[in-house]
């Protein structure tokens, strides 16, 4: 066969007698070989005589990593100890090579076109990656090599992914409300994800759909209101006014909480019920330290919930204990039942909050220091909700009474699983937090394959409970999106880096998944208030 060649930026397709051939990538680097020159160079390539021959440590793909059919092209990035100056990249199904690329850097993104043929040609077979680095006095020397694997899975993502930016230290963030962005990624999308909101004025965290994409909420300081929440269902065009805001503020705080912000809030499946955590007194410190610039859990606090079709608020009976705080909500896929963290409370560490020992914690002490100090273990309940009237709260087996802190419990759309994050103590931006899964019931804990060492967390599943994203911190402090793989026995894939919806100065944080038919917010001329002016236009896509 005649191979199909690309030098840089720029594609010539041959076809032999059978059809195309394998794949030929150059990069431009090597603009001096001219297109018959390059197989043979390739061919004269020899193996270094020295017997130490260096191992490629190979950082992305890894081994085993399964990929949504519709995505764009993966990064493929590498450390190479050896003193290499170019690099020969390879993928194999078998004996059948579908690809070869020659490569001056090591890392390479396949451009679109070379990529959609490698994904023709592979279907969903095991791919595999050899890399070998090329060097010495002859330049001809293959130095070091190493291998990986990847495939591409039948199950599409079908989702969109919802999520925000926000600029780092957590103090910038809070001091530059107007930095925060809300943006829409498309994993199939070559291009930068699109933003939906922009400048807000006033502090935006997290956001909630439901499970049909038709109402959307967002924790939205509005007017200066720590429990103010926007709350709509999508429409082709509208306006938010006073009917799409409201506060949690609207029910007395219960004491020793002086407000409430209804944190970590979700919508039901239905979109009627939202519940969050209210009636809190939070454990807040800010730092200096770019990775990890905040420890924050709240140290009271019960299960909230607000029906949009009554207009009434809740406190959720089995949820709404003064000697325990509860909070992270999340609803099973048919509504009937929601899990939620908790510990017991602490008068000492209450009154440590209230007199603001806790506030002016030096900045300049590290989440390993304030962890000591303020040390706290979570544990999952599930409660009935029972439409508001709620039940007795069990612990899960699996994710309780286990010796660490259990926490953001998610159900698999289909009901069979439940993710949920694992620290040895606290609750948001741990080093060590990591992503388990158990039977929706409970049971047998198993940490998720696709860990990375610093920070997984901040999870969503797909709509057919057959992906999963997760914020990490592996890569960069920065924060980034990874989606992993997970199979009928609740098996993960290795993580997937989603490189064009990272940012050098801002980190990604909650990402929601949408399914493709959900209408899409665009937030225009948001305002702060007092005023409810905020207007809206939706994408229909």
């Amino acid at each position: 066969m005649v191979p199909l060649f690309l030098f840089g930026n720029a594609a010539l397709e041959c076809f032999g007698k059978d059809g195309p051939g394998p794949l030929l990538y150059v990069d431009s680097g090597f603009g001096s070989l001219e297109p018959g020159a390059v197989s043979l160079w390739i061919k004269s390539l020899e193996k270094d005589e020295d017997p130490v021959f260096g191992k490629i440590d190979i950082l992305e793909p890894l081994p085993g990593t399964v990929l949504p059919p519709e995505i764009a092209s993966i990064a493929f990035s590498w450390d190479d100890p050896a003193q290499s100056t170019a690099w020969l990249l390879t993928v194999k199904s078998g004996e059948d090579t579908y690809l070869t690329a020659v490569l001056d850097k090591p890392w390479w993104i396949p451009e679109k076109n070379l990529w959609d043929r490698l994904k023709e040609m592979s279907g969903t077979q095991e791919l595999k990656v050899h890399i070998q680095g090329i060097g010495g006095w002859s330049g001809r020397k293959l130095l070091s090599a190493n291998d990986t694997f990847f495939s591409f899975s039948e199950a599409a993502l079908d989702a969109r992914i919802l999520f925000m930016r926000k600029p780092l230290p957590f103090l910038k963030a809070k001091q530059n409300p107007e930095m925060t962005e809300l943006l829409v990624g498309d994993i199939s999308f070559y291009g930068a994800p699109e933003s939906v909101m922009a400048g807000p004025g006033s502090c935006a965290n997290c956001h909630t759909y439901s499970s049909d994409g038709r109402v959307f909420g967002l924790d939205f300081d509005y007017g200066g209101d720590k429990g103010g929440f926007v709350l709509a269902s999508m429409r082709p065009e509208m306006g938010l006014g006073v009917n799409d805001v409201f506060s949690w503020n609207a029910v007395p705080a219960r004491e020793p909480a002086t407000y409430s912000m209804g944190l970590f809030a979700q919508l039901s499946p239905d979109g009627r019920y939202l519940a969050a955590t209210v009636n809190e007194t939070s454990v807040f410190v800010m730092m200096d330290d770019l990775y990890f610039s905040q420890l924050f859990f709240p140290a009271t606090g019960q299960i909230g919930f607000f029906d949009r079709e009554s207009g009434k608020f809740g406190i959720l009976p089995g949820a709404d204990s003064d000697s325990m705080v509860q909070t992270a909500p999340s609803w099973s896929p048919d509504g009937r039942t929601l899990a939620f963290s908790g510990a017991a409370t602490e008068k000492g560490l209450i009154e440590k909050v209230l007199d603001k020992m806790v506030l002016n914690e030096s900045p300049k002490q590290t989440i390993e220091d304030l962890n000591k100090k303020y040390n706290v273990q979570f544990d999952i309940y599930s409660v009935p909700f029972n439409k508001g009237e709620g039940g007795r709260p069990c612990p899960l087996e699996g994710a309780s009474n286990n010796g660490y802190s259990n926490y953001f419990p998610r159900y698999s759309p289909d009901g069979r699983w439940i993710v949920f994050t694992q620290s040895p103590t606290g609750l948001v931006l741990q080093k060590e937090s990591r992503l388990c899964i158990i039977p929706a019931q409970g049971g047998k804990m198993r940490p998720l394959k696709c860990n990375l060492p610093v920070m997984n967390s901040w999870h969503s599943w797909s709509p057919n409970s057959r992906w999963l994203v997760f914020t990490c911190k592996a890569a960069s402090p920065y924060t980034e999106l990874f989606i992993t793989h997970i199979d009928s026995e609740g098996e993960s894939s290795p993580a997937v880096r989603l490189f064009r919806f990272s940012s050098k100065e801002l980190a990604a944080m909650v990402p929601e998944m949408v399914p493709i038919s959900g209408r899409l917010p665009r937030f225009v001329n948001l305002d702060a208030g007092p005023a409810p002016t905020v207007t809206m236009a939706v994408d229909g896509r």
